[in-house]
């Protein structure tokens, strides 16, 4: 009996070490969220592979240019020969003549070589696939500053959550307390029941906030572990304040927005568009030759000396555009308006993105004017808490009013919690703005 509870006991404590010890490998920081969200978040990965794509499209326009050979093999039976005829043949005293054209088989072996000269298109295209390549790349940053705001802003609501709840915890187990106390003094008749009640009611209350707070918690820990994709559940390694104390540090500087350089790269492909149709009206020339063997037999037969016959030549072909239906005209008048619409796209970016900034800052002063006035309003109640527990030990203040003192501070505390996280919250969003995120 003895054996079996110690071997349960050593099992109990195996499990929690393995708990423990699983909790400490969950545990990640804000880096470490952000690095694991850029490689496991698919529509990143996808957009990576996109970006291959479009850089392989230069590749093809360069081998366009590559010399293009091709073989050709060609093994003829004629089963039935073609036959012509020749009516009152003068050589044949005026009588119809029968010929015949060919032989039984009929093989040909070729080769075939064909290079570009000269394709006014080919520089033209040659930039857009640049441009395009580098719009591919930016996309790909949008889609990392977003995937980065997401993270952040999941991360912070998480350890906000966290504190939220440690806050709750210690509201309810005071709550439990004062309750203990006042059924003390509701038993020694020192405590109407109207006012055990009423403490009765604040741990009631305070059980369903702290409920409350764990349900939030575990929902944002669920959101953290969707938003970078992870197959296991994590869990903050950081602290709200910890995070506040770093992003104090960080550099508030203007960069550049994404948006701005793709909506830029559209205009000048739409621009190169236009002379790209204009390059269609003029000529292609392309250089071109060929090396035949033909075989002419009555039996198959294709190493028989002297029934192969070559013959071969080289040439040069120039394609002139003369009227395509005014195709051209159509396509260049289209792409000078869409390149007017990636202008005046790009003016209204330009102001909508000074809007956000303006308005982010505007955000980020209010929230720090609020952490600044609620550390005051902690300091307050802490020196008003710290004056009532002496009034409370000496018996001079009632219980009521020492519990409504630790409302007041925890309340302050809550406040002080939600001001952090407005002003991370807000910090977040000018580096947005600012095109630093």
């Amino acid at each position: 009996m003895a054996v079996a509870r110690f071997a349960l006991l050593l099992a109990g404590l195996l499990s929690l070490h393995h708990a423990f010890a699983q909790s400490l490998n969950n545990k990640i920081t804000l880096a470490q969220a952000l690095q694991q969200a850029q490689a496991n978040r698919l529509e990143l990965t996808n957009q990576r592979l996109q970006t291959q794509i479009t850089e392989s499209d230069e590749a093809r326009r360069r081998a366009q240019w590559q010399p293009q050979l091709n073989a050709g093999a060609d093994f003829r039976w004629n089963t039935q020969i073609q036959r012509s005829v020749i009516k009152n043949a003068p050589f044949a005293n005026g009588q119809d003549l029968v010929l015949r054209f060919g032989t039984p088989f009929n093989n040909i072996l070729n080769v075939q070589a064909e290079q570009k000269v000269y394709d006014a298109q080919s520089r033209i295209e040659r930039s857009i696939n640049r441009l395009n390549a580098e719009n591919q790349q930016t996309t790909l940053e949008t889609r990392n500053v977003e995937v980065r705001q997401q993270v952040t802003e999941a991360y912070y609501q998480t350890v906000f959550n966290r504190e939220k709840q440690r806050l709750s915890e210690r509201a309810r187990l005071r709550a439990q307390g004062y309750l203990e106390q006042a059924q003390a003094r509701f038993q020694a008749g020192t405590l109407l029941e109207s006012e055990f009640d009423r403490f009765s009611l604040d741990l009631s209350n305070a059980e369903l906030t702290y409920r409350n707070d764990q349900r939030d918690y575990a929902l944002s820990l669920e959101n953290l572990r969707y938003r970078i994709n992870a197959p296991q559940p994590v869990e903050p390694a950081d602290s709200l304040r910890a995070l506040f104390a770093e992003f104090q540090t960080l550099e508030l500087t203007a960069g550049n927005r994404p948006e701005l350089r793709t909506e830029e790269l559209n205009r000048q492909v739409n621009e190169l568009n236009q002379r790209r149709e204009q390059a269609r009206l003029a000529p292609v020339v392309t250089a071109y030759g060929a090396y035949f063997a033909q075989q002419f037999s009555d039996a198959f037969n294709p190493f028989q000396g002297g029934t192969w016959f070559p013959y071969n030549y080289v040439g040069l072909r120039v394609n002139v555009p003369v009227f395509d239906g005014r195709q051209t005209r159509l396509n260049k008048q289209d792409y000078v308006r869409r390149a007017q619409i990636n202008q005046n796209t790009l003016l209204q970016l330009k102001n909508d993105f000074d809007y956000e900034l303006r308005a982010a800052r505007n955000t980020l002063d209010q929230a720090r004017e609020n952490l600044a006035e609620t550390q005051k309003n902690i300091a307050q109640a802490q020196n008003i808490l710290a004056i009532d527990r002496v009034r409370f030990d000496a018996g001079t203040l009632l219980l009521a009013d020492f519990r409504n003192s630790e409302y007041s501070l925890q309340q302050a505390e809550n406040n002080y919690l939600r001001a952090v996280y407005d002003v991370l919250l807000g910090q977040v969003q000018v580096r947005k703005a600012l095109g630093n995120l």
